[in-house]
């Protein structure tokens, strides 16, 4: 950044002219591992081609947001993930008084499998600037995880628009063709919501047909769940009843680990009570959704801090 920052507006003038006249080259990435639920492989673009991404997301993420299913949360404005979470609880909701079978599916390796040659092929269909198009084949092109143009990197900015471009082929599937009213889907990870086990059953078979044959996505059997609503339903972090949710267990080991790391942070006097503060607000807000008010104790119980007196309010 500091480099690029030393003489920034030389170096944005030249950018903008390779831009106009068709020189631009998009570089490599710089890549880390980051450990959330699972380790995960970071790759971040030099801040030349960053900014090549902001720009191009800005302009094609109105045009393209506007064309997505309504059932899509993920990376989106005004929708998001406590949207979809309101979405979830709403549609069990509805089947309070009788059975809800619940599919949740996960395409596997999604992001390293996403189709080069496919994505082009669905941008083209609504993007007729040859320029434009250009920008778009380098930067989709500057990332392949095998020698048959597939994947595209986690951390660049664009890959949230492309993988809601390319996922909405499925979302519209779901919807216009298989006529599934209750559908949501964040990321890779989809749910439906069914009268019966055997109508989950049928409509994964279906959707993991598409995915093969149309987007060339994997669906394993073992990246399908179905469940009973009344049995509890794990989605986004959450586990779902029909008429309430808490938090996942899971989730919250992760929050607790997290917390005792900035505890173990601050009692080393390596951050402030401020910053400690920070963090406990931010666990304290996450664990507002739902019946949590065990976890809530089991926190409060972790520290003696003046503020935690505040966590059961």
């Amino acid at each position: 950044m500091s480099e690029f920052d030393a003489k920034l507006e030389d170096n944005l003038l030249e950018l903008r002219n390779d831009l106009l006249c068709g020189h631009y080259q998009h570089g490599g990435y710089q890549s880390f591992f980051v450990q959330d639920t699972k380790k995960r492989m970071i790759s971040a673009p030099s801040v030349r081609d960053h900014i090549v991404h902001q720009a191009i997301y800005n302009i094609l993420y109105k045009f393209y947001d506007k064309l997505f299913c309504f059932a899509s949360f993920s990376c989106r404005n005004n929708r998001g993930l406590h949207l979809a979470l309101n979405s979830i609880q709403r549609y069990l909701w509805q089947f309070k008084n009788r059975d809800c079978w619940v599919l949740h599916g996960d395409i596997k390796k999604c992001f390293d499998s996403i189709n080069h040659y496919i994505l082009k092929q669905i941008i083209s269909e609504r993007i007729n600037c040859v320029k434009t198009i250009c920008i778009l084949d380098k930067i989709i092109n500057s990332y392949s995880i095998n020698t048959f143009g597939c994947g595209i990197p986690l951390g660049n900015l664009t890959s949230q628009l492309f993988i809601n471009i390319y996922l909405n082929r499925l979302d519209e599937y779901v919807k216009e063709r298989l006529k599934i009213k209750r559908y949501i889907r964040y990321a890779d990870d989809f749910y439906c919501f069914c009268d019966t086990k055997k109508d989950c059953s049928q409509i994964a078979e279906d959707i993991r047909n598409f995915l093969k044959q149309e987007l060339s996505l994997d669906f394993p059997l073992d990246h399908q769940q179905i469940r009973h609503s009344y049995s509890g339903v794990p989605a986004l972090g959450q586990i779902f009843f029909p008429r309430y949710s808490k938090t996942n267990p899971r989730t919250f080991k992760r929050m607790m680990y997290k917390f005792d790391l900035r505890l173990v942070d601050y009692y080393n006097q390596e951050i402030s009570a401020v910053s400690l503060n920070s963090s406990f607000q931010s666990f304290k807000g996450a664990l507002k959704r739902g019946e949590n008010y065990n976890y809530k104790r089991g926190m409060l119980n972790k520290t003696l801090l003046p503020f935690s007196s505040n966590l059961l309010q």
